[in-house]
């Protein structure tokens, strides 16, 4: 089974992590892509993902809105592709994901 993870970071500055800490999260992160190589398929380069105040938008029925919105607590901070044997271990591989506020886990189908 495949497997999108998003992974999610909090917006609100009072929860930024220091300097120290990190680095301290980069080390777990590469710790943890390293325990879990075999399960990872794909995900975007090393200093990749959203551009920080970068242009943003939300397509809907046609209809374009631009953001960021002020009420969104949470912003995708990154991703990864998942191959794992069930939902339930996919779950046990999020739960243990560093440095991120959330993990969004979501099944990937074919059609």
């Amino acid at each position: 089974m495949k497997f999108a993870f998003l992974y999610r970071k909090s917006i609100d500055p009072n929860e930024q992590p220091s300097a120290a800490a990190m680095q301290e999260g980069y080390v777990q992160w590469r710790n943890w892509m390293a325990k879990h190589a075999q399960q990872i398929l794909d995900q975007p380069p090393p200093r990749s993902g959203p551009k920080p105040g970068g242009k943003v938008a939300v397509c809907r029925k046609g209809t374009v809105s631009d953001g960021p919105y002020v009420e969104g607590k949470e912003v995708v901070g990154g991703w990864s592709f998942i191959e794992s044997d069930s939902f339930e271990s996919a779950l046990a591989i999020a739960r243990e994901v560093p440095m991120f506020a959330s993990v969004e886990v979501l099944e990937i189908t074919s059609f």
